[in-house]
């Protein structure tokens, strides 16, 4: 076994219990250390989650839960490095919409002003600032929650966001990516020589007094394959709606209660239908993606007065008005883009929407 945190669940007490974050930490903790033989039951003991709760879209999770199956798994992991392991298992579709706006940001300077600026969406454990220092990219992480006197904690959540920072990385800028130092304030950990392994990175350095992950700065420059200005803008906008329910959600709190399901259905909808501009699903197949009937998904959303149509006519005139105001695509061209069948259609359709004619819009 490797070593535990010493006095955990007294500090886990003084820490935030609002219920407001997907389990996607926890499945992939519950994952990971299911490979190597834990059982998820004895994984979540204690800590007031579910074993259904992982695959159910609207469990949410507080942060001491999430740190509480933590100081679990470092108790019960048989292999060393698991935190680590199970950082580097994080893809960036693990982060519903704010992964997405991720991977469609146009540059990687976007990117880095997207993902801190709306990180409350990832269940975040510790503090995050970026940096250019000359030729190196600097991420920099902090002991937000208070940690420090639970040091093999503190250290399990700095080796899982090295291993999700450098995941994420690789999803947007591709695989090959790898850091050129990584520094840290612990005193080197009995496997210590993983962190080079798992990180490919041979200048890993501890007792630095700091704890960072710096990168070539070079990599700030490349565009970025999956990239598209016009997607991102619209994600951004579901993305600023999220961020504000949460945000209420924390304002008002559930302390200990039932888990608070802060992602509306609408917002979750427009989400999924944003991931294929052009090719939108129909609501069976949206509906199937949230592991609900489409008689669900209909009466969730007309309990927050929408409509599935209504919120596949809000995402073509958004995106209609993004093409009409950032390109010179002619009608033919938008109404291919935003699955209409011909321009004609697609005209009728905006009119409906604006009041105007898209040239007419275009114009003024």
């Amino acid at each position: 076994m490797t070593d535990h945190p010493h006095g955990s669940d007294d500090r886990l007490g003084d820490l935030p219990d609002d219920r407001l974050h997907r389990p996607y930490k926890i499945a992939l903790l519950a994952e990971s250390l299911g490979a190597q033989g834990v059982p998820v039951a004895a994984l979540l003991e204690g800590s007031g989650v579910a074993p259904a709760m992982l695959d159910d879209p609207e469990a949410r999770v507080s942060v001491r839960q999430l740190l509480a199956v933590l100081a679990r798994a470092a108790t019960l992991a048989p292999e060393p490095g698991w935190a680590l392991r199970t950082g580097t298992r994080v893809r960036i579709t693990h982060l519903g919409l704010y992964g997405y706006a991720l991977l469609a940001s146009p540059t990687p300077r976007h990117a880095i002003d997207f993902a801190l600026r709306y990180r409350a969406l990832a269940s975040p454990l510790i503090g995050l600032a970026f940096a250019h220092a000359g030729d190196e990219a600097v991420w920099s992480f902090s002991d937000t929650l208070g940690l420090r006197g639970d040091a093999p904690l503190l250290r399990a959540v700095i080796e899982l966001q090295l291993g999700t920072q450098l995941a994420l990385h690789r999803d947007v800028l591709g695989a090959a990516l790898a850091p050129l130092r990584v520094r840290l304030s612990y005193p080197a950990p009995p496997h210590a020589a993983l962190y080079g392994e798992l990180l490919g990175c041979t200048d890993v350095a501890f007792d630095s007094g700091a704890d960072e992950l710096r990168f070539d700065a070079a990599w700030l420059e490349r565009p970025l394959a999956a990239g598209n200005a016009i997607t991102a803008a619209m994600v951004q906008h579901t993305c600023d709606q999220l961020l504000a329910e949460l945000q209420a959600a924390a304002a008002h709190g559930t302390r200990g209660g039932a888990a608070l399901a802060v992602t509306s259905t609408a917002a979750r909808v427009a989400g999924l239908l944003l991931r294929t501009p052009g090719q939108f699903p129909d609501i069976e197949t949206v509906a199937a993606q949230m592991a609900i009937s489409s008689r669900t998904l209909r009466r969730r959303l007309l309990a927050e007065g929408r409509s599935f149509q209504q919120l596949l006519d809000e995402v073509r005139h958004q995106l209609a008005l993004d093409y009409l105001r950032r390109t010179r695509m002619s009608n033919e061209d938008i109404a291919a883009a935003l699955g209409f069948s011909d321009a004609a259609n697609f005209r009728h359709a905006f009119k409906r929407w604006s009041g105007l004619s898209p040239a007419a819009w275009r114009s003024i």
